[in-house]
């Protein structure tokens, strides 16, 4: 009996320190990131900015120009991404802008970092204490957002996602703009919670969407989205305005409470 009591407790202090909430600096796993590493966190407090758009890979795709043409610069995080029941207390940054001085003087020009992924990405039941940004990244694996809360804005503007994306279970307490963003494969919102407004507005989905459960508690903007057959809002509710205007389900004219 001692002998089991003494196992039980030496696997108990084994385990510790993967059940305990670390803290993980954003530098460190950007280090991983830069060194093509798979990165894999669970129970962690990230401190500091994960800031994607500055990887070692970092490389200029586009001049500016003074007519107001954008510079702009993409890094690629080229291995998986997985996050589960962490929490992020700066920002997680896919996209950025920096407003030069050129800006201010002489034209509207400015500089544009991206960050995109090639692999797989699983952020699952995290929090984002801040902004989260993935305006224009392509996920070309599968993207799993699932039971996240975004207290402050999540950016997916114009993101292309090419494989299947799931937001399932999410809470976006800020600004949700999936706007012009573009969904090649099946997605899914159900049980998502919008607290403000959600902006879906020319968002096209390739494949079926499923806003069963959804809550929508501000505004949602779907004018002139294109949601293919098998979409689904089941159970759905808007708390708020909605903007259904020029949306087609499978070509046709559709709003959720004429279905």
């Amino acid at each position: 009996m001692k002998t089991l009591l003494a196992s039980l407790l030496l696997t108990c202090i084994a385990m510790s320190p993967t059940l305990a909430q670390n803290t993980v600096d954003a530098k460190d796993i950007l280090a991983k990131i830069n060194r093509k590493e798979s990165v894999t966190y669970q129970n962690a407090t990230i401190t500091g900015d994960l800031d994607l758009t500055n990887l070692a890979n970092r490389r200029e795709v586009k001049e500016g120009s003074w007519r107001g043409e954008s510079r702009e610069y993409l890094s690629t995080v080229e291995a998986p991404v997985s996050f589960k029941n962490c929490t992020f207390k700066g920002k997680f940054l896919a996209y950025r802008t920096d407003a030069s001085d050129e800006r201010k003087l002489f034209s509207r020009s400015n500089t544009v970092y991206n960050a995109d992924f090639n692999e797989a990405v699983t952020i699952e039941n995290c929090t984002f204490d801040d902004d989260a940004t993935f305006k224009y990244s392509h996920f070309r694996q599968r993207a799993i957002f699932t039971g996240n809360t975004f207290r402050e804005t999540g950016l997916f503007k114009y993101a292309q996602f090419a494989n299947a994306a799931d937001f399932s279970g999410s809470n976006f307490k800020g600004y949700a703009d999936f706007k012009y963003t573009k969904f090649n494969e099946s997605s899914a919102f159900q049980k998502a919670e919008f607290g403000r407004y959600a902006d879906f507005k020319y968002t096209k989905f390739d494949e079926r969407v499923d806003f069963s459960q959804a809550r929508f508690n501000g505004p949602a903007d779907f004018k002139y989205t294109h949601l293919p057959r098998g979409t689904r809002f089941d159970d759905a509710r808007f708390s708020g305005s909605t903007d259904f205007k020029y949306t087609t389900l499978d070509g046709r004219k559709f709003s959720p409470n004429a279905r």
